[in-house]
């Protein structure tokens, strides 16, 4: 299994229109974070986390999407959403399958130390594009194939 987590809100202020939405809508910036990147857990099958920073006393996951291999990660108070993905890379059982998402160097250069993928929010931005095309030109393929003129080929008396 291949894992994308996401230092959500460092790549929401990294990037201008969610840090523009963010100053209105937090909520509104992380979901539109997670809009971005679902064709990457649709088209590859990765499983996503958008890691986030809260006030929870304790590890608290969501699945915006109602699947399991989509989940937004609060990380306890005690505990940096760059800890919580430190510690997911760690567990990961072939370091090579995380890919991690920050514009923080230090995030990028500790989970590269653990034999992860280190990416910027411009390069994740790039590689969501790039999925969401495929995904468009295979829908637009099965279109294709189901429009064709179905013929019966049996023969009914009626």
């Amino acid at each position: 299994m291949k894992y994308l987590f996401i230092d959500a809100y460092n790549v929401i202020c990294a990037t201008d229109s969610l840090r523009q939405t963010m100053q209105v809508n937090l909520d509104a910036a992380r979901d539109q974070l997670a809009d971005l990147v679902r064709s990457i857990h649709d088209a590859e099958g990765v499983r996503v986390a958008l890691v986030l920073d809260s006030r929870n006393d304790k590890l608290e996951i969501e699945h915006p999407y109602k699947k399991k291999t989509f989940e937004y990660v609060y990380a306890p108070a005690a505990v940096s959403a760059d800890g919580v993905i430190e510690r997911m890379v760690a567990r990961v059982k072939h370091a090579a399958d995380a890919t991690v998402v920050s514009n923080d160097r230090m995030v990028r250069e500790s989970v590269r130390a653990h034999g992860a993928i280190a990416l910027r929010p411009e390069e994740l931005f790039e590689w969501s594009r790039a999925c969401e095309s495929r995904l468009v030109q295979d829908a637009r393929r099965r279109n294709t194939a189901n429009a064709k003129d179905f013929r019966n080929g049996i023969n009914l008396d009626l």
